[in-house]
């Protein structure tokens, strides 16, 4: 059972909050019942509604665990990133998983952990770009808070759709091997070889009355 926190005393209520966490990361909040948890935690139902009064307090005391957890580890976030790496770190930190499988329902449903981790994604992305422009292996842009927005709404795809990317890419789970490294390598690609090749409609959004040249075409005969 999750059990991620050095300050965890495994108390009734933290064991009946880790099953929420694990239970829900799989089926949603709404596929989850509280005797689902109260058995996968084995305790009565009756203690889980006097730890938290109700399947709400539990989730709001779950979603708050989380963020706080996201506080603490920072490579949860770092490897959901424009750069993914997120099957390494789960890999070197197993006991994670769970967690990064909640934030995916969360993203999917939206709510306080949705907007938490996308904001400490925002956050921490451009903190990443501003070393590595700095370093020079990342491009500066005029507005780099934006630019950050923009990759971690690109990123924040593979939490809502990872199941269907997966599928598209001919594997069962984004994290499983094949499928993620094929995931990876296209992005890091799309990064190093930019989509466009000039910057027409750069321009074009500079002076927005003038509609972008077409691309130049050879007359034929």
């Amino acid at each position: 059972m999750l059990n991620v926190s050095s300050n965890d005393d495994r108390t009734t209520a933290a064991r009946i909050r880790d099953a929420a966490i694990e239970l829900v990361g799989r089926h949603g909040w709404d596929k989850t019942t509280t005797r689902r948890i109260a058995a996968a935690a084995t305790v009565p139902v009756g203690l889980m509604n006097y730890h938290y009064g109700s399947k709400d307090g539990l989730r709001q005391a779950c979603d708050d665990w989380v963020i706080a957890r996201l506080a603490e580890d920072k490579g949860l976030i770092l490897g959901a990133g424009p750069l993914p790496r997120l099957d390494t770190y789960l890999d070197e930190h197993p006991e994670l998983r769970p967690i990064t499988d909640y934030i995916g329902q969360c993203m999917r449903t939206g709510g306080p952990v949705a907007e938490s981790f996308f904001e400490r994604m925002v956050e921490m992305t451009q903190q990443m770009m501003d070393l590595a422009a700095d370093a020079g292996t990342f491009r500066r842009y005029d507005d780099q808070y934006a630019a950050a927005v923009i990759l971690v709404a690109f990123g924040a795809g593979a939490s809502l759709f990872g199941d269907t990317i997966a599928r598209l890419l001919g594997g069962a789970n984004l994290l499983d091997a094949d499928t993620y490294n094929r995931y990876a390598r296209s992005s890091v690609e799309i990064f190093t070889h930019p989509l466009l090749t000039d910057d027409r409609y750069l321009q074009a959004l500079a002076t927005p009355d003038a509609p972008p040249d077409p691309p130049t075409t050879k007359d034929t005969p």
